[in-house]
Parts: structure tokens; sequence; C-alpha cells
């Protein structure tokens, strides 16, 4: 899973207008066809327009990019082969800033997009088109094809610039760094002559500018290919004899210096936080966004929901780049002092608030045959019950008498209060569906497609609205709270997930809520707690090893010092004896996480947690001081048990009001609900370009 961004951040923006106008009729295509209709379908945005993906922008530059380097190489004063006398060459520098395979590359591209308006009134139209037999001049018979095709048009994108490497150090562009990338970009843009499928029929020609239309002296402000040329000669003469080198990070990467108690005593760790305060960031999708999920076969997968583990570098990065010298701020994770959970999907709830996804707890299960709306077992005509799934509560219920199936997978959206129940619904269950896009790798000699290079790359969806929480500790607010308006305005672009450098994915508006003092809701007078775990838990066995057994999860509670045991089992105070038989003391489930290093391009070790969702009955371990453990578990609630609790990593739940019935009526979502009342860029009226596809669906 890649934890860092590679763009630029609101402190510093380094970024090319890019316009890519179509000369011809034109067409990205997406490999898929609409039975019963055309054959080929083009690239469209979710307004249902023509969109040349960032993906394709970084791949045609990249091509003449090496062409130009290997033009200003040859015409370098002097042998052609020899580099220039600090050892680099232009083509050293046009590798690095497009990447290879063990560096990232420092140039992204966001997709070109009409702009609001600038529709053409038939964006999109069809064609027909046969095949030639070869020896008869004449039409093969059953080679009719039908196809999509944009009109000519200007498009308008954006080309930035890094200003962070993989470990997050800032890189800082001198001028000279800044124009030597537009200079390669622009002369690459001049090169393009085509962009799309059917380029051998005519289709695609186009011409694509990359600068700023101030600096390259367009008249009216408008970018042109002459006023492009005009630049890129200007600046060729004042680039004879010199090659530029991309930005590094100023200084090496410090490790945090945490100190530890010596033998004797004089140099003590600092005492662990014990009041924290939380926020909440809330994020909008403008783009789809890929959160890693191990690959399968050619299908590129996509979990659900972000991990923390993608929002921790994000948040601690804008807060060291506002206090950039401050030793609290840098060791603020290792420390325990900030923590960021897993983000899960918000909706509209009936009364205008937000309700946040929760995994679905593992002790619900449904009759595998419902009865229908409108016909009650009883054979009335009066429904047998909202409309919607009726769960089954296990902690509470014994075995069913008809067949029941759990509830292993979804969100449950309910109200952080009781509502008053009288039989209706009292929240909602679905979870987002993942868009797809077909992509396939080029091969630069022919322009074709790659032989066997297909594959799928599922994602979150544009427009989806999620939730996280940051937590702090009281000192490390202390410490920040005059910089928070700096690092956080409102509005915060962020580049999130996995193949985020691609400009296709990874595009969200973040935006920060003000900090409260985090306050546990102690448990009631029942001496058993119920723990609703919200995110994975990250577990050792007694060996050091991967675990994520039960009996591991107990011990972590133990260390950690609450002491507790499942309910009927080694407890002092809980007893079982008022459960129904059959009832459950525990739901859990146990599951893989694996993430990708983007630092170190490679996967990560292979974990086993605790699933998500699952649920157990437990009271404090005998002899163990039953307020004391509950205070300790309300504290723990707060910041996770288990490792890796600052990237969200065992956060719970306890004594949930939701796992207090017996039976619980959710309604069921659909993707509308998901997206609907969340507003991406391309809605916004000062905006030009935006965010992918958006899918009806069912959730």
């Amino acid at each position: 899973m890649s934890t860092t961004s590679a763009f630029p951040s609101p402190h510093s923006p380094v970024s090319f207008p890019l316009h890519v106008v179509f000369e011809s009729d034109w067409g990205v295509s997406t490999g898929a066809g609409i039975a019963g209709g055309v054959d080929a379908v083009v690239e469209k945005d979710e307004r249902g327009l023509p969109v040349v993906r960032g993906t394709v922008l970084a791949g045609v530059l990249r091509e003449q990019a090496f062409v130009v380097a290997a033009a200003l190489d040859r015409d370098a004063p002097g042998d052609s082969s020899e580099p220039s006398d600090d050892g680099h060459t232009w083509n050293d520098f046009v590798t690095a800033l497009f990447g290879d395979a063990e560096h990232p590359r420092l140039v992204g591209f966001t997709d070109a997009r009409l702009p609001n308006g600038a529709a053409p009134k038939r964006a999109v139209h069809e064609v027909v088109s046969l095949s030639i037999d070869e020896e008869t001049g004449t039409a093969k018979q059953d080679f009719l094809r039908f196809f999509e095709r944009a009109a000519a048009c200007e498009l308008k994108g954006e080309a930035a610039l890094a200003d962070f490497d993989p470990q997050g150090q800032p890189l800082v562009w001198k001028d000279s760094q800044v124009e030597a990338a537009r200079l390669v970009l622009s002369l690459a843009g001049l090169l393009v002559r085509g962009i799309g499928s059917n380029r051998s029929d005519g289709d695609g020609v186009c011409h694509v500018l990359v600068g700023d239309p101030h600096k390259a002296k367009s008249p009216g402000g408008h970018l042109t290919v002459d006023a492009i040329k005009g630049w890129c000669r200007s600046q060729l003469d004042s680039w004879k004899g010199t090659v530029p080198t991309v930005p590094k990070a100023e200084g090496e990467v410090q490790a945090p210096e945490i100190p530890h108690a010596s033998a004797s005593g004089e140099e003590a760790a600092p005492p662990a936080p014990s009041r924290f305060f939380t926020a909440m960031l809330d994020i909008c999708l403008m783009t789809p966004v890929v959160s890693y999920e191990v690959p399968l076969s050619n299908e590129v997968r996509s979990l659900d929901f972000l991990r923390g583990t993608v929002l921790l570098p994000w948040v601690h990065r804008r807060l060291r780049a506002a206090a950039p010298k401050d030793a609290l701020v840098r060791d603020a994770v290792v420390a325990g002092d900030l923590l960021v959970s897993d983000a899960t999907a918000v909706i509209a709830g009936a009364e205008g608030d937000s309700l946040q996804g929760m995994p679905v707890p593992l002790v619900l299960s449904r009759p595998k045959n419902p009865p229908q709306s409108g016909a009650a077992d009883d054979g009335s005509t009066q429904p047998a019950s909202p409309v919607g799934t009726t769960a089954t509560n296990r902690l509470l219920a014994g075995e069913p008498e008809d067949v029941h199936k759990p509830l292993r997978a979804g969100y449950v959206f309910v109200p952080a209060d009781c509502p008053n129940d009288s039989g209706n619904v009292v929240g909602h269950i679905g979870a987002p569906a993942l868009v797809g896009r077909q992509s396939t790798a080029h091969d630069p000699a022919t322009g074709g497609a790659r032989s066997g290079q297909l594959f799928l790359v599922r994602a979150l969806p544009a427009g989806l609205r999620m939730r996280a929480t940051v937590t702090v500790s009281e000192r490390l607010l202390d410490r920040i709270r005059p910089l928070l308006a700096a690092a956080f305005p409102q509005d915060v672009e962020a580049r999130l997930g996995s193949r985020r450098l691609s400009g296709t994915y990874g595009r969200a508006q973040c935006g920060l809520s003000a900090f409260t003092e985090a306050d546990p809701t102690l448990p009631g007078e029942d001496p058993a707690f119920t723990l609703w775990f919200t995110s994975d838990v990250l577990v050792r066995s007694p060996q050091l090893g991967p675990g994520g057994s039960l009996e591991d999860l107990l011990r972590t509670f133990r260390r950690a010092g609450a002491p507790v045991a499942l309910v009927g089992q080694g407890d002092a105070q809980g007893s079982s004896a008022s459960s129904p038989e059959g009832a459950f003391t525990a739901g859990v489930r146990h599951k893989r996480v694996d993430s990708w290093s983007a630092a170190e391009h490679q996967p990560r070790a292979t974990r086993t947690a605790i699933s998500a969702g699952s649920v157990l009955r437990v009271a404090p371990s005998e002899g163990a001081d039953g307020g004391a453990v509950a205070r300790r578990l309300a504290q723990l609630s707060v910041t996770g048990v288990g490792e890796l609790t600052a990237q969200g990593y065992g956060r719970f739940v306890i004594n949930h009001w939701m796992l207090k019935k017996e039976q619980i009526h959710l309604a069921e979502l659909h993707q509308a609900d998901f997206l609907n009342g969340a507003q991406t860029q391309a809605e916004r009226p000062d905006a030009d370009s935006a965010s992918g596809d958006q899918e009806e669906g069912r959730a």
C-alpha cells in the first residue's frame, strides 16, 4: 500500500496548465461495448463527456520526453556520448522526472476534461466500420462494427510536480529546475501527433500544449502552438552547455529519538499520554481511489474502506510541514501522540445528520429465506417486517427455529444514540460498490496494445464521502493548536491510495473539524462488557510471531492493563446463566492483511488479523478490580489495543446500544445512497477538471 504522496500539497504547488486540442474525431476506448449496441465505447467522466485519463497523458508525454532528451543530449557541445561536466544528461533528468522501476516519478497528470459549459452539442457520436477483404476488395461478411467517437474539442488538465519524496521528505524545486521540467513537457507535448484509437485512420489528431499562458505570451491568455514554440526556442538558447538536475530531499531522514530508561534511571522515557483529543477527518473523493488489496491475476483490487495506514502519513506530513523543526511533532507517531483511524463511508441520515459506517457485527444473522413484504406468517396482508433486513443478535438469542445465515460483510449505519424503536427501521446496512476500469499497456514502438497486458482496476467511486478520526494527545495538541489553520485549511486536496501517481486515481478533498476532548463512556452497571471491534486487530502470539487467535487477543488485553475473560470462562463476575441456550459469547473471524511499501518498492510481510466486526462478550478476570478494568477498557477504546494502533488498528466500542437488541431492523442501501449529496470538483462552477466514473448499482 502506498503511504506517501508524490504530488504537490497546498503549501507550495508547482503545476502547469495542460490543454489537449483535438482537430479530428477521437476516442480513448475502454475495451468494452454495450450489448445490442456499439461494439466499443469511449472513456467518459461522470458527466457522460469524453475524457483523456491522466494515465494516457503520462504515457504519451513520457514517450516523447525521451525523444526530446535524446535530441538535447545529441546537440550538446562535444561528444554526444559523454555526459556534462557534472556527470548528468538530459536523459537522466527525464528518467528521474517520469520515474523508473526503482524511483517514483516526479510529475503527475490530472485527467484532461471538457470544461463546464464548453461541451459541443454532440460530444459523442457513433460511426460504422467494416473490414475489407484484401483479395477481392469487397466488404467481408459479418464484419460490420459500430463504435463511438468524440467530436473535435479542447480538453483541459494539469501537470504537477512532486514536492515530497517517498520517505515524506520535502522536495524544493529551484526556478531553473521548474523551467527545465516545463521545457521538457512542452517539447514533448508538441511532438504528440495523436491520442486514442484508430489513429491510422486519421482519428485522434491533436496538439498537447503544456505551459503557462502568461509566460508563453499567448494572445488573450490562451495557450497556442505558436506561443509554446516561441517560448521553447527562447529557453533552448539558455540551456546550451548545461544540464538540469532534479531536486533531492534536504538532509537525511532522521529517525525519531525516543529516550529509554537507563540502568541508573537518569534518562527515563516520557510518560505515556493520558488525555486525548479527537477530530473528524471528512474526505470527499474527487476521483476513484484504490485502497490497496492484494492483486489477483490481472485484477487490481481495492478495499471498500481506507486504512489508517494511508491517512496517517498524510496527516503527519502536513503537521511536520507546519512545524519542521519540532521534535515532539516529528516523534508524534512513535511516541503515541498521534493516531488516525480507518475511514469508512458516510451517508446522510433521516434527520440531516451524517451516519458513519461501522463493520457489521459478526454475531448478526438473518433468515436464509426471509418472508416477503406484504405476507406475514399468519397469512394476513400486513407486512411481516419493515422493508429491509431483520437481523437477529445471536448474543441474546438462541438457535433460531428456521435456517439462518450469518451477516459477514458490509457496514451498518446507525445513530450514536438509541432511537425510540417501535418496530421501525433503526438503521441501514450496505457497502459502497466499487467501480471498475479496464486498462491496457501499449507498445511504444507500434502504438498498439501489448499482448496479454489487459487488466482491470477496481476503486472506490468518485463522489463517495468518508470519515476518519484523528486522535492527538494533550501535549501534542498544545503544540500544534496555533498551526492547525495553516496545516489543514478548508477543503485540502490530498493524494491517497495506490496508483495515485497515474492522475486518474487518488484525488480527494479533506477537511478536519475542531478537536474536542475524548470522553470515553464508561460501561454501565452490567458486570459483563460487549466489545465490538470497528477495525482489524493485530496481536502477537507468545512466540512473537503473527497471532490473531482469541487467546492472543485476551492476553493482549491483560498486558494492556485490562484483564478480561469470555463470559462464563474464567471470569469473576460475568455469567451466562441469563443467556438462552445456543447464544454466542463471541463472534470472531480472521483475515490476512497485506500492504505495499512505496519506499522499498516491495510488498510487506503478510499479517494475520482479527477481522473488523468481531464481537466479544467479556467480564473482568477472576481477582481483577471490575471498576479498574472498566476504566481501562474505556481508555483503550479511544487509542486501540494491539499493534499499529496509530494506523487505526485495534479500535472497538463498548456496550453499543444496537447489540443490546435481540431483533434489529435495517434498511438496505443502494449506490445512490452513498453518492447523493456529495459534490465532486466537476460539479463546482469554478472547476475544470475532476473525477472519474460513478456507477449506479446495488451496494
